[in-house]
């Protein structure tokens, strides 16, 4: 006796995988995000080293707070949207696991 519907296995399977790809392009753009601040950090470091030789450290402190600030809020932002996105998707992977085998109780 068959154990279950291949075609919903099929398809329970091809919705974890893009349920995979989803949270894979998510990461992608959290860490190309996180390349870009760092590229914004560094450039501040450079900023800092000429503000430093001008003396205006004033200045200076204000650009790297807003630049600190703005990144914390964008990473913290991220993460918070991914970690919904991903419990999202693993109530969505438990409801069909629990389709699947309703299916299969059927049989």
């Amino acid at each position: 006796m068959d154990d279950g519907n291949p075609q919903q296995e099929k398809k329970s399977k091809d919705k974890n995988k893009e349920l995979s790809v989803l949270i894979d392009d998510r990461l992608a753009e959290i860490n190309d995000s996180i390349i870009t601040l760092t590229g914004r950090v560094d450039e501040m470091e450079k900023r800092i080293k000429e503000l430093e030789s001008e003396g205006d450290v004033k200045e200076l402190r204000g650009e790297m707070q807003v630049a600190v600030n703005s990144m914390a809020a964008n990473v913290t932002e991220d993460v918070q949207a991914l970690r919904a996105f991903q419990e999202a998707c693993k109530a969505e992977v438990e409801a069909y696991k629990d389709k699947v085998e309703a299916l299969k109780n059927q049989l």
